[in-house]
C-alpha cells in the first residue's frame, strides 16, 4: 500500500489539536498540525517520505523536507509521535500508542503497533534483567518492551 492511497482527508476538530500541541509547549503551525493529524488518521506508521506525500496530498502544497524533520522530532520528544527503525532500518512514525503497560506489539509486515496487555508478572522479569544489567555495569534508565510478529489483519492476507 502506498502513502497515496493512505493519504487520509483532514476534516479534523480543529481545536483538539492545537490545544494538545500547546499543552505540549509546542508551537502551533500548519505543518505540526498537518503532521499530527495525519498521524491520528492512518492505521500504519508512515515513513518521512510517505508523511511529506500525504501532507502534500491532503494540502496541496509540499511540505519542506526539514521542517517535517523538525516537526517530526519535537512531536518525538514531547510524546506525542513515536520514532521506530524497524528490522528492515526504516524508520517510521506514528502517533504515540496509549499503552497502560508502557509496552507494544509491532506487526513485521505492516508495522502497525498496538498496546499490550498490563501483566502482572512482567515488571519482576523487568526488574530481574536490570539487575543482571547492574551486575554487569550496565545502569538502564528506561524500559521498553516491544514484542514482534504479525498482526491478524497480515495473517488472513
Amino acid at each position: 500500500m502506498t502513502a497515496s492511497s493512505r493519504s487520509p482527508s483532514l476534516a479534523s476538530d480543529t481545536l483538539a489539536t492545537p490545544a494538545l500541541l500547546r499543552a505540549k509547549g509546542l508551537r502551533v503551525t500548519h505543518a505540526s498540525v498537518t503532521v499530527m493529524e495525519l498521524l491520528r488518521l492512518v492505521t500504519q506508521p508512515l515513513t518521512h517520505e510517505e508523511i511529506g506525500s500525504a501532507f502534500a496530498a491532503a494540502t496541496g502544497v509540499a511540505a519542506d523536507r526539514v521542517t517535517l524533520y523538525r516537526v517530526l522530532d519535537r512531536l518525538v520528544e514531547t510524546g506525542l509521535c513515536q520514532r521506530r527503525v524497524g528490522d528492515d532500518r526504516v524508520t517510521r512514525f506514528s502517533q504515540a500508542v496509549d499503552a497502560p503497560s508502557g509496552h507494544v506489539f509491532e506487526c513485521d509486515q505492516c508495522h502497525t503497533q498496538l498496546a499490550l496487555p498490563a501483566d502482572p508478572e512482567l515488571p519482576k522479569v523487568i526488574g530481574r534483567l536490570g539487575k543482571a544489567l547492574r551486575a554487569q555495569g550496565i545502569d538502564p534508565n528506561c524500559t521498553a518492551v516491544t514484542l514482534h510478529g504479525t498482526c491478524g489483519a497480515c495473517t488472513v492476507r
